[in-house]
């Protein structure tokens, strides 16, 4: 799956982030031709220490700081479940996305096409 989507997000990156939102369960971010959302867990890590993630009390407050960054990669989250994306920001920093449910977990609308994640099916873990 993320090397599916990998394909379709390399050339239109960077993804500037205009819009960072968490509204529990739901992160969203979104630019001008983009948007992102997840009810799962998340984090976002830098150099390997945990900043903050879904479960941070400020955590609605935090995500305002992504705004203005640009997501420049995208990697599988994990080597062990390779459905959920990793998304490299602008300032060193990785959000890192955690399925948590089987169905609808995340999904990444980009200009051409819809990605939404499904760890529960084995072809999207690929």
């Amino acid at each position: 799956m993320i090397e599916s989507l990998k394909v379709e997000l390399v050339p239109l990156l960077p993804l500037k982030i205009q819009h960072a939102a968490f509204t529990d369960p739901t992160l969203t971010l979104a630019g001008e031709t983009w948007a992102f959302s997840s009810p799962s867990a998340w984090r976002v890590i830098k150099d390997d220490v945990l900043e903050f993630g879904w479960s941070d009390v400020e955590a609605s407050d935090m995500v305002w700081d992504l705004c203005g960054l640009s997501i420049v990669a995208v990697e599988p989250q994990s080597l062990r479940m390779t459905g959920d994306p990793a998304f490299r920001l602008s300032d060193g920093r990785w959000l890192e996305i955690f399925s948590d449910h089987a169905v609808d977990p995340w999904s990444l609308q980009l200009p051409s096409m819809t990605f939404v994640g499904s760890p529960s099916d084995p072809s999207q873990t690929t």
